[in-house]
């Protein structure tokens, strides 16, 4: 039976139906002259080194309604952007693009301009990955649309585009932000963060806050930590942005805080999307809080709690902290027994000890975080301010921003 559930809160597209892509794309296509596309990619170097992102560009090449594509790349050396530029050459055919060098020399210019002006300091990470890209595209204009998704999608494929596109350039949809959902399942159940520790801290919060406007926001989402996303460039341009992993979860917070709830939506973009899947070490004595799995989920652990107590005072924060850091063990508990019927109903593997294992993980990199205020503030990672802002008030930055851009 189709799904067709609304919260009562966030307007959410459901998948009910296969539909004529090549149909939905010429009706975005007859939209853009007055809303333009740029797919924004996030990326690390290696992804060029692996047979998904080539394949990735090359479908991007075909679809007529992108307009630019913005690769944004971090941990590539001189060498890695000749090497960048020739497969993004051979792979978009004619489309136009831009590969962002987030660690050359530009960038350390950047950096040093920024420093110059009392800004906090772009890290490496997927949020700068993605903050540097939003100011290239306000440096050059671009009043459009943006469309962005990770780089490590093996089942990739046209539609993903349709689905996030339509609702932000229909002209009859309100949408200025669309968060994608979708399935992880390949054989047994995989987005663990999510699963496992973003809904019980949520539900946790719940019961220890009550339903705040901000944690039923983000009760709403079926997935908020997916990376696929589609928003008009002047509502990201008010985004403020984390460097590293906590960026799914600073969006939605900001889309609450700037935008009408009626000017968001979730869009079902498909069921079992196949990306890499990080690893979380088997062995106890091998999980280290700063590696791997573990350390992103610290990381976004880190910004929902900053996030969601941002208004509180610092003392009752560290109280509600300790009150959810007691409450999520067992939530959790609760939600592996859920998906353990959900695996056992579906014929999926399921191995409720490295669920366990993964839970307990996930309680102790928790009570690291909340033991005090101390170890939270310490963990806190600064926020990039909003791109539209930045460059309205130093626009000496924007031949710099320039001049990260190759293609």
């Amino acid at each position: 039976m189709p799904d067709f559930y609304q919260h009562a809160r966030l307007p959410t597209l459901h998948h009910l139906a296969v539909t004529n892509t090549g149909e939905r794309e010429a009706e975005i296509e007859s939209w853009t002259a007055c809303k333009p596309v740029a797919l924004l990619l996030p990326a690390l170097f290696a992804e060029f080194e692996r047979p998904v992102l080539p394949k990735i560009l090359s479908t991007v090449s075909r679809v007529p309604y992108v307009g630019q594509v913005i690769i944004s790349v971090n941990g590539m050396n001189a060498e890695g952007l000749k090497k960048a530029t020739a497969l993004c050459r051979k792979n978009l055919a004619d489309k136009p693009f831009s590969i962002l060098w987030n660690d050359g020399p530009e960038a350390s210019r950047l950096k040093q301009k920024m420093d110059d002006l009392g800004m906090p300091p772009f890290s490496p990470g997927k949020g700068s990955n993605v903050w540097l890209a939003l100011l290239s595209l306000i440096a050059r204009e671009h009043s459009g649309i943006v469309v962005g998704h990770d780089t490590d999608i093996s089942s990739y494929g046209r539609e993903l585009l349709v689905k996030l596109a339509y609702p932000l350039v229909h002209p009859s949809m309100p949408y200025r932000f669309a968060k994608g959902y979708y399935g992880r399942v390949s054989g047994r159940l995989y987005g663990r963060v999510t699963r496992l520790m973003i809904f019980p801290l949520i539900q946790s919060f719940i019961e220890v806050m009550g339903t705040t406007p901000l944690l039923q926001h983000l009760e709403s989402f079926r997935y908020p930590l997916a990376g696929e996303f589609a928003a008009s460039m002047d509502a990201l341009g008010r985004f403020s942005i984390p460097a590293g992993w906590g960026l799914e979860i600073a969006m939605l917070c900001d889309a609450h805080r700037h935008l009408k709830p009626e000017e968001i939506c979730q869009v079902d973009i498909g069921s079992n999307f196949e990306h890499r899947h990080r690893r979380m070490d088997e062995e106890p004595e091998d999980a280290r809080p700063d590696a791997g799995l573990l350390a992103a989920a610290s990381e976004v652990a880190t910004c929902l709690f900053t996030e969601i107590l941002r208004d509180v005072d610092p003392l009752e924060g560290m109280a509600i902290l300790a009150k959810v850091g007691e409450r999520y063990k067992a939530k959790a508990d609760e939600w592996v027994a859920r998906y353990e019927h959900v695996a056992l109903l579906n014929g999926l593997e399921f191995h409720r000890s490295q669920e366990q294992y993964t839970v307990d993980l996930f309680a102790s990199a928790i009570t690291a975080i909340t033991r005090d205020g101390a170890s939270l503030r310490s963990r806190i990672q600064p926020m990039l301010p909003p791109a539209a802002g930045l460059l309205a008030e130093h626009p000496s930055l924007i031949p710099t921003i320039h001049a990260l851009s190759h293609s």
